[in-house]
């Protein structure tokens, strides 16, 4: 069992690349036990993950490619027990954590929360939560807020340099950068230059996508490193939210971030049909 285990691990990690990684598992398996090609396999594989490269060594570690790239017997059965261990791993890693913003008049009020109920009472800051989902970007890394700040959107720059040197995508999405559009936001501008400048620093372009029309058009508040974690909250990425208002959001985990990717994908497309001339 340890020697399935260790031929499996590469296979199951390469697996939590793809958006839904349990799935991907599952449709190997199912094309492997209907006689798929090796060639097929790889390129599913391929298609599901981030590192395309891998997906033929890994195959062939696992034991369901042999050294020629040919499907062996054991295929369906290796993918079937790669799609459990996916499942487990899914089990163990998808979670949410509570984070706020606590501002001054209200620390009293939390540090007597956790007086009362211990120290697991203490939630997650916005600050540090933006942070870490930032720190885990690779692929992807997702801005989302109405209301940006350049002091602390340049927090985030060191991630933008790393993601974009990486060879991942920045994104940023806000509202009102261009000259025509209504009430249009100079901190917003500031804010997505500081960012523009990080990205120019690394060598890469940042992507932005903005809503240039009437009211206020977006109004979520994410941080998202596609495939690993997510902030989702009510907090922007400004001083204000990260210290001044009472704040609240969860940090995201897990395969349960698949549907908030596919929703700001579906966003970041429209926010482009519609583009009009940006700053």
């Amino acid at each position: 069992m340890a020697r399935v285990l260790e031929a499996l691990t590469p296979l199951t990690g390469l697996l939590t690349q793809a958006g839904d990684p349990v799935g991907a598992a599952y449709r190997l398996a199912t094309s492997a036990a209907a006689g798929a090609a090796g060639s097929t396999l790889v390129a599913q594989l391929q298609a599901a993950i981030a590192d395309p490269g891998l997906a033929r060594v890994v195959l062939q570690h696992a034991g369901v490619l042999d050294p020629a790239g040919a499907v062996t017997a054991d295929a369906a059965v290796r993918l079937a027990q790669a799609a459990v261990l996916a499942e487990a791993h899914a089990a163990n890693t998808d979670r949410w954590e509570l984070v706020l913003t606590v501002p001054g008049f209200l620390r009293l009020a939390m540090d007597e929360l956790v007086a009362v109920h211990g120290d697991a009472a203490r939630p997650v800051e916005t600050t540090r939560a933006v942070l870490e989902v930032a720190g885990r970007a690779d692929r992807r890394l997702l801005i989302g807020a109405p209301f940006l700040h350049g002091e602390f959107v340049g927090l985030l720059a060191p991630h933008v340099q790393r993601v974009l040197t990486g060879g991942g995508q920045v994104v940023v999405v806000t509202r009102a950068l261009s000259v025509a559009a209504p009430g249009r936001s100079s901190a917003n501008v500031a804010a997505v230059t500081v960012l523009r400048d990080a990205a120019a620093a690394a060598g890469g372009t940042l992507t932005v996508r903005s809503w240039e029309e009437s009211g206020l058009g977006i109004h979520f508040k994410v941080v998202i490193a596609y495939g690993h974690a997510a902030y989702l909250g009510s907090a922007n990425p400004t001083l204000a939210g990260s210290a001044g208002h009472a704040e609240a959001g969860v940090l995201l985990h897990g395969p349960r971030l698949v549907p908030l990717e596919r929703w700001l994908d579906a966003v970041c497309d429209e926010l482009a049909r519609r583009r009009l001339p940006q700053a």
